[in-house]
């Protein structure tokens, strides 16, 4: 080959040539031993890496929604639990009215017996009482008019 200079700067022989060559060879040679690998195992863990990222936010959108469903169904329990519990409390009012007023009926017909008694001891200490009195008030005349009252 001929030497050729550019304004005396650069000179073009076939050593640049080889230089080129060479460099081309050793380009080819690290592309395939050493950038390819490099590459497809930078490549490997960026799959991974976004695979797991996904698989995070998966698991953070479930996690937010079984969140959700525990709240929304603690919120059903309690009003389950109130609902029963205004229930257990009305069957209460209503078994402490009915025995209310059963003892209410209980009193009120003792009560009446109580009366009927007293009724009853009244009528009999009022014979006894009209006959005394009889008996008292013709003593009382006798002694005061001196005679017995025939009647």
């Amino acid at each position: 080959m001929e030497i050729v200079t550019i304004e005396g700067l650069i000179t073009i022989n076939a050593t640049l040539v080889a230089q080129v060559v060479h460099f081309l060879i050793l380009m080819f040679i690290l592309n395939r031993l050493m950038f390819r690998p490099i590459l497809k195992v930078i490549n490997d863990r960026t799959a991974y890496t976004e695979e797991k990222r996904e698989a995070i936010k998966e698991l953070e959108l479930e996690t937010e929604r079984l969140r959700d469903e525990f709240a929304s169904r603690k919120n059903d329990a309690r009003k389950d639990l109130t609902l029963e519990k205004a229930d257990y409390r009305d069957q209460g009012m209503a078994k402490a009215n009915a025995i209310l007023d059963d003892s209410r009926k209980e009193a009120a017909a003792i009560k009446a017996k109580a009366e009927e008694e007293v009724g009853a001891e009244i009528d009999k200490v009022k014979l006894s009482v009209h006959g005394e009195a009889a008996a008292l008030a013709e003593e009382i005349m006798k002694k005061v008019l001196g005679r017995r009252i025939v009647a």
